[in-house]
């Protein structure tokens, strides 16, 4: 028997913050790699635009305390710890649809983290586990989702995530422009999952002529905007 594939907002609503978590775990990982590598070679103002750019709550006043916290901190939304405990608990109720051996990666994640945690673990290297079942996770989720639309509604999540944190860590013009035509993409499959006006503010906005992060203003609509563009 073929399984209907309308969805419903509330399972499409777990499929797009699972796409966002599981992104935001992968980059926020490399991100602090390259922070953690600062933090060691530079000087110790360096890397403090760096934490602002990650920690949104800015409670961390050493880099020991920013690196431990950003990892484990689980009190705290922004921590990879956080992320991966929000996706897992998406991907539970979805287990029917994503498959148990997509969430296995999930699960594993998890359970390094919290020992990483236990052990006082700071060497991001020791994490490279997370990442890599990170990129397995979305090679189960494309093989074993038969519901392309909710395969679909992931990816929109994910590139939703991956846009927004290029924005914040100030990536160049090109790149930019090719994650939001990749979101962009996804979208024209899901018939009304674009806020029409909010995506014209955006085609205007991200253009080379008006592209500058430097602009604090302009980098704050641009984000914003981002984060209202889909309808989930």
């Amino acid at each position: 028997m073929v399984k209907s594939d309308i969805i419903s907002a509330t399972k499409a609503n777990r499929l797009y913050w699972l796409g966002r978590y599981e992104c935001r775990v992968y980059l926020t990982l490399h991100q602090l790699n390259k922070c953690f590598d600062e933090m060691i070679d530079g000087e110790p103002d360096d890397y403090t635009e760096f934490w602002s750019k990650l920690d949104a709550t800015g409670i961390y006043k050493t880099n020991e305390e920013f690196t431990f916290g950003m990892l484990y901190d689980d009190t705290n939304p922004c921590s990879v710890l956080s992320a991966q405990k929000f996706a897992m608990d998406n991907a539970i109720l979805l287990r029917e649809d994503i498959m148990s051996e997509t969430l296995s990666y999930l699960e594993m994640s998890v359970a390094l983290l919290k020992k990483c945690k236990q052990e006082a673990t700071v060497n991001i290297s020791h994490l490279q586990p997370v990442i890599d079942w990170a990129l397995a996770f979305w090679g189960s989720a494309e093989q074993r989702l038969q519901n392309h639309k909710a395969l679909d509604i992931m990816m929109i999540g994910r590139n939703i995530e991956n846009l927004d944190m290029q924005i914040r860590f100030d990536y160049p013009f090109r790149r930019v422009a090719l994650a939001y035509d990749s979101l962009k993409r996804y979208c024209k499959s899901m018939s009304g999952a674009l806020d029409e006006n909010i995506s014209s503010l955006l085609d205007k906005l991200i253009t080379l002529e008006q592209y500058d992060l430097g602009d604090n203003e302009y980098k704050t609509e641009l984000i914003k905007y981002v984060n209202q563009l889909v309808r989930v």
